[in-house]
């Protein structure tokens, strides 16, 4: 059967909250370099960025021994059991991928190590332009979403990989960064799907819907658009978003979302929810934000908060509420509740960045140097009353991207991938081999894990 269509009117609805501002606290995040980091992240320190507001969030951090969730497998296993290798729980490895936009190729980075581990290309004619990336369930893959069109899945270890892909016996795949086999020779890239009439795709994510006996069968969201002004609409078009087949990369459902123009960049991020539905938001003022729902491919459409917020990266929370961040109004985020159809906005800081929140419920964001903390940097919002507890200041320039590691570490990526206690707020290790990157996603698959593994409730 071939790829399902369906024309969708999006129900547009305002509402909109007032800011919450918090008090900030400060952390030095001018830990060493280059160390590599072992073990859980450290505990709580008085003072600076350590003190009374991180409280609450001491306990229960997974360490680099592994995740525990308080969920079974798919075989019916309880609390102690071998997690399955791609549904939840966690394996012996652990990725962030890095788009390195410029170079049309995709980075894996050992999250406990440090070491790129391989560096493979995102398009056949190594002009994608990659910025987002998102990890399946389990760790076992990545899907790439190259900003001029066309998305790509990569295997995250070799005993997933075919050694007779490319037509040479045994395995050919790259190494590291200095080893970036040309389009067609890597057998741990599994496939792609070009979007040739796209002049913008940006949201890439799993859907978390994999059957942990078969591993294969999990599905991919995506969206884009033709993104130039449309005669025959008037303006511009809508945005398109598609479903793809996980296993072989074949478009299985594509809906065009009524009321979200291709305006700008069209949809300028995505993530999934624990139901496994699909959201998508605008960049800048006067966007949208859109819910597709994943078992009827309805979409609703919700404005924007209207104040100034000028929207950025995107997150789901474990609770199933969409987190923007922002770089409009000193708005720096706002959280969207799908029940009342109202928005939370948080004041006193800026961003241009990721967002994403970590396994004990702290909502990560990237800052900028008009934040409190002065410099580009992070800041963590308590997710239930929208108060800021804690920023830092992170070097290397501005934070794009925002992720957190099985471990409990968070990520912050300028032209450096930094790895930071989420306690301490200081750095406790780096990597600098990048070239060009600009991401901001789900880089680690743990915004996936949490939302399917450890939902709220």
């Amino acid at each position: 059967m071939g790829p399902r269509v369906a024309i969708l009117l999006g129900l547009v609805l305002t509402s909109c909250g007032s800011p919450d501002r918090g008090s900030s606290l400060f952390g030095d995040g001018t830990g060493g370099a280059d160390a590599v980091s072992e073990g859980s992240p450290g505990e709580p320190t008085s003072g600076a960025a350590g003190s009374a507001a991180d409280s609450n969030f001491t306990s229960g951090n997974p360490t680099d021994d592994g995740a525990k969730f308080d969920v079974t497998n798919g075989e019916g296993a309880g609390e102690g059991s071998q997690p399955d290798e791609c549904g939840c729980g966690t394996d012996e490895w652990s990725y962030i991928w890095v788009a390195n936009s410029l170079q049309s190729t995709v980075s894996k980075i050992n999250t406990v190590t440090l070491q790129e581990e391989g560096r493979y290309l995102t398009r056949p004619d190594g002009a994608g332009n990659p910025s987002r990336t998102s990890v399946s369930l389990g760790g076992r893959a990545v899907a790439v979403a190259n900003r001029y069109g066309g998305v790509v899945k990569v295997w995250a270890r070799e005993q997933f990989c075919d050694p007779n892909r490319n037509g040479v016996a045994g395995l050919q795949t790259s190494s590291g960064a200095n080893n970036v086999l040309p389009w067609g020779e890597d057998d741990c890239i599994d496939w792609y799907t070009a979007f040739d009439s796209y002049t913008t795709q940006r949201p890439v994510a799993w859907a978390g819907d994999v059957n942990p006996v078969s591993c294969d069968d999990e599905a991919v969201w995506t969206s884009g658009c033709g993104g130039g002004f449309s005669p025959g609409t008037g303006g511009f078009g809508n945005v398109f978003v598609h479903r793809l087949d996980g296993a072989d990369g074949t478009v299985l459902d594509t809906v065009e979302v009524q009321g979200f123009t291709c305006g700008g960049f069209g949809a300028y991020g995505g993530a999934v929810d624990p139901e496994g539905n699909f959201w998508i938001a605008h960049n800048g003022t006067g966007g949208r934000l859109a819910k597709i729902d994943a078992a009827t491919l309805q979409a609703q459409v919700f404005e924007l908060p209207s104040n100034g917020f000028a929207g950025y990266g995107i997150a789901v929370d474990n609770a199933g509420r969409p987190w923007l961040s922002s770089y409009g109004g000193n708005l720096g985020a706002a959280r969207f509740d799908p029940d009342s159809q109202s928005w939370t906005t948080v004041g006193g800081f800026a961003s241009q960045g990721g967002i994403q929140q970590g396994a004990d419920g702290r909502i990560w964001v990237a800052s900028v140097s008009s934040s409190g903390a002065g410099q580009d940097g992070i800041v963590w919002i308590d997710p239930d009353t929208a108060q800021i507890g804690g920023q830092a200041a992170v070097g290397g320039g501005t934070v794009k991207g925002i992720s957190l590691d099985v471990g409990g570490y968070v990520w912050a990526v300028t032209a450096v991938a930094h790895k930071i206690d989420p306690n301490t707020l200081a750095s406790v290790g780096s990597y600098a081999g990048l070239t060009a990157p600009y991401t901001y996603s789900d880089m680690t698959g743990w915004g996936l894990q949490n939302n399917v593994c450890n939902p709220a409730g």
